[in-house]
């Protein structure tokens, strides 16, 4: 067994209670029903992203399954790896109720018995062959890639904004040029394809406009949420105070992006292995096979706007899917 933790959030939007207190504090034009809650819908997949951990990632020391308290029925809450954690169990009280995903993030480290490395997921990303350690760890620093990006705003400015704000707490406190120059092998490593193009065109620019930010469990250290609170905890305070999201936010990719600026990370090529997905009837045919196949070791499968009529269809082949390869029970089930 390793000494790296997994952390996975998890919502149940259609859970009457959690929806009456989310529109609650939501303003009129942001209220939900359960119809078109896309974001937080619960496509009863949750318990594959289990067995795909247990049977594929069998080193993981502890999972940190963090939610406002709902459990699923199926879980086993005296699973030998298993953490239960409530938000109130980490999250200062002043900033709860919660329902934007980003001080649950910001906030991570704060978990009692995290280790200093960990992974974090998303619960539409599915581990379907086997991973090593060293996908996620290697030298004891976190696996990832260093490439320049453009920040592209668009009419959907939310995440424009978050990104704006992440890049301006890194731009304030690093160097572009001396951070790129000290690991320059790691920014323009061969593993990377040909995406260290993008840093070497944005080199005149003496700022970091964006980095690429993947849609892919990020690996830790959480020493780095420790430094980053400690330098800037006023601000990350004020954004954990938006129970909501907020484009006055920023992201767990603040961490990960000072990860990468500071050169505290071992280069691979994070998209080698991960396909991702909008669900959607035009995707569905690729996703079921690279499931049933096992074309990549993990997938992640985006929830996307859809025909009330059409959910319970694609629920139910997803589920035959994931079932074809992992049928078995695992110990997180009671």
């Amino acid at each position: 067994m390793s000494d790296i933790d997994f952390i996975i959030p998890w919502v149940d939007g259609s859970d009457p209670e959690w929806l009456s207190s989310y529109n609650r504090y939501a303003p009129a034009e942001k209220r939900i029903s359960h119809a078109d809650a896309e974001r937080y819908r619960d496509w009863g997949l949750l318990k594959y992203w289990f067995r795909g951990v247990e049977k594929f990632t069998p080193w993981v020391r502890k999972i940190h399954f963090v939610t406002c308290g709902q459990l699923p029925e199926w879980l086993n809450l005296n699973a030998p790896k298993l953490h239960h954690v409530k938000h109130e169990d980490y999250i200062p009280k002043e900033y709860l109720p919660v329902f934007s995903s980003h001080p649950i993030e910001l906030n991570m480290h704060r978990i009692e018995g995290l280790s200093e490395k960990f992974v974090y997921f998303n619960d539409d990303t599915f581990i379907i062959r086997p991973l090593p350690v060293e996908r996620f760890f290697k030298n004891g620093l976190p696996c990832d890639t260093a490439v320049c990006n453009l920040l592209q705003p668009s009419s959907q400015g939310m995440l424009t904004h978050i990104m704006a704000n992440n890049m301006a707490i890194i731009n304030e406190h690093f160097d572009k040029h001396e951070a790129i120059r000290k690991n320059w092998r790691k920014w323009l490593n061969l593993k990377y394809g040909t995406a260290p193009i993008r840093t070497l065109l944005q080199w005149p620019w003496p700022a970091f406009s964006n980095l690429y930010e993947h849609h892919q469990p990020n690996a830790f250290l959480k020493s780095t949420f420790e430094e980053v609170w400690q330098l800037y905890g006023e601000r990350l305070k004020a954004m954990s105070m938006t129970r909501l999201r907020s484009i006055s936010n920023c992201s767990q990719w603040l961490m990960r992006d000072w990860q990468l600026v500071k050169g505290e990370f071992e280069p691979i090529n994070v998209a080698a292995d991960t396909h991702s997905y909008m669900l959607g009837n035009d995707n569905l045919s690729n996703i079921l096979r690279d499931v049933k196949l096992q074309q990549k070791k993990m997938i992640c499968i985006n929830d996307n706007q859809l025909p009330q009529d059409q959910v319970e269809n694609i629920r139910t082949q997803l589920t035959e899917a994931f079932e074809s390869i992992l049928p078995e029970k695992s110990s997180f089930e009671k």
